[in-house]
């Protein structure tokens, strides 16, 4: 397969695009030379992995929805930066666990909705949580609010959760995460289908959306009404670059100010930085090869477990990354409770052999799916030649990011029907629940593009998530990546690190994962 290295004529055209999205900047000499435009407006240039496609809580996409979404929303309280988890108040100003069932809660008064919605109430919030057990919304992160069982507003800022059964997580991975936060209900009561999608009907975070060019950039301006902790930056422009190659060098070209790179490229700045500051965060993140069980190719269990026998994953991570990175033995990354040491079904060239053979199986053709990155492209690479040594033929097919999810869901066309095999990263919160909750078979054609399905599985998987025995509930999710292992349809590459640049005038935040820039606290010289 040809590899992600671009010619002149498209490196060209590629800055070009991102020029045009980024206004007021002028490289010279490889310099950042500022135009009169940034005096008056402190601007902060940051890659995003793709463009926006829904921003509403319940239905967003993913960490390139978040990103957004932290900046122009509140929660009752949201992850503090650094590099240890735990989370702060936001919206709230007290947020108290009574008991496993009760959690009270006071808004700060004088938060104020965009588009003359008036004042964020307890009523907003009761709306916000109980809108996900709303079976017509049909929420893709319904399983955050399992637990609830209603809101009670006790006063115009104060509230009661009340739950149907505790919830280990509430805290770590749904409260401080993106389905914490709070929308307008006026605003969406007055929409016609009470649905957000990349226009917020309303906005309470220190920016709103501004100006909004579709696959160049996404300007988020300070919000005028929000009377919390004030930030630094008047706009933050987020580019969507999937191709992290690609912001490498518009970085170092002056074209952004804060940008992911590569795992492959990390020595490169952690030998010489320069005036640049490298930021290295463990990732929260699992990246697999996923086999689709409903293909035609791929219904017969021994040939899945004769692909999964034919990778050497510690090969793949040494040509790809050399060595920088360890092999991820199952979906929830270390150091989160559950995460598995070993594989059931390790690297076995001959085995894989022998399966094939006795299923019947020769000259086999197979295609993979991914989105385009630098590093996926080499990993996809080495799989190619892998399989090649037990018969399998493998076609590569890198794809634009938004086209690679599409792929894989009912609600975008037939073209899952087509999928074979899918190389795919996920990132998750701090709590083994929120990995494993796209597996089941309620995300079959949504997340679950595997299309495995076990009601046994999603009942244990449910029972996980309410087991407050931190060892017995660690135990619980060791034995569902094995049940997933044995369905023969994941193989489990490796979880990573996020690697962030910036220029030594702009001191970044994220959190301990690396996996968003939290705007509200990125700081300046």
């Amino acid at each position: 397969m040809k590899g992600l290295s671009m010619n002149r004529r498209e490196l060209i055209k590629t800055l070009a695009v991102l020029a045009a999205g980024v206004s007021g900047l002028l490289v010279v000499g490889g310099q950042r030379r500022v135009f009169a435009a940034d005096s008056q407006n402190k601007v902060l240039r940051v890659q995003n992995d793709l463009d926006i496609t829904n921003l509403d809580p319940a239905n967003r996409s993913g960490w390139y929805d978040e990103m957004v979404m932290f900046a122009i929303y509140s929660g009752l309280c949201q992850y503090k930066p650094g590099t240890e988890w735990g989370w702060q108040l936001d919206a709230a100003q007290s947020l108290e666990q009574v008991d496993p069932l009760t959690i009270r809660f006071a808004l700060r008064p004088g938060i104020m909705w965009t588009g003359g919605f008036g004042e964020m109430t307890a009523e907003d919030v009761k709306y916000s949580y109980e809108r996900f057990l709303n079976k017509e919304l049909a929420a893709i992160y319904a399983s955050d609010w399992e637990a609830l069982d209603h809101v009670e507003v006790t006063g115009n800022y104060e509230g009661i959760i009340h739950l149907k059964h505790p919830f280990a997580p509430l805290f770590t991975s749904t409260l401080p995460h993106a389905s914490g936060l709070i929308v307008c209900k006026k605003a969406l009561e007055a929409t016609k289908d009470k649905k957000i999608g990349t226009a917020p009907a309303a906005c309470s975070g220190p920016y709103k959306i501004g100006d909004w060019q579709p696959r160049e950039r996404l300007t988020l301006v300070r919000n005028e009404g929000w009377n919390g902790r004030h930030s630094e930056y008047d706009q933050i422009q987020l580019v969507p670059i999937g191709d992290l190659n690609t912001a490498q060098i518009a970085f170092e070209a002056g074209d952004l100010d804060m940008t992911k790179i590569n795992i492959s490229a990390i020595g490169k700045y952690r030998d010489d930085p320069g005036d640049n500051t490298l930021t290295v965060r463990p990732a929260l993140a699992y990246t697999w090869l996923g086999m689709n069980v409903d293909h035609p190719k791929l219904k017969d269990l021994q040939v899945r477990r004769a692909i999964q026998q034919a990778i050497d994953v510690p090969a793949i991570l040494d040509a790809t990354f050399g060595g920088a990175v360890k092999p991820a033995y199952g979906l929830v990354p270390p150091p989160l409770a559950g995460a598995r040491s070993k594989n059931l079904y390790p690297y076995d060239p001959a085995q894989a052999k022998a399966l094939l053979q006795k299923a019947g199986v020769s000259g086999l053709q197979l295609r993979l799916d991914l989105s385009t990155s630098t590093d996926g492209g080499t990993v996809a690479q080495v799989i190619q030649a892998q399989l090649a040594e037990v018969g399998i033929d493998l076609k590569i097919n890198q794809m634009d990011g938004a086209a690679f999810v599409a792929a894989g869901q009912e609600s975008e066309g037939d073209a899952w029907k087509d999928s074979q095999l899918r190389l795919t990263t996920f990132t998750t919160a701090p709590d083994a629940s929120w990995v494993t909750a796209w597996f089941t078979c309620d995300q079959v054609g949504i997340w679950n593009t595997q299309r495995t399905c076990d009601k046994k599985w999603d009942a244990l998987n449910a029972e996980a998530a309410v087991e407050l025995d931190q060892a017995k509930r660690a135990a619980m999710y060791i034995t569902l990546q094995d049940q997933l292992e044995e369905t023969g349809a994941y193989v489990f590459l490796y979880h990573g690190s996020n690697a962030w640049l910036t220029p030594k005038t702009v001191h970044g935040a994220w959190t301990p994962d690396g996996q968003w820039p939290l705007f509200r606290d990125v700081t300046g010289a």
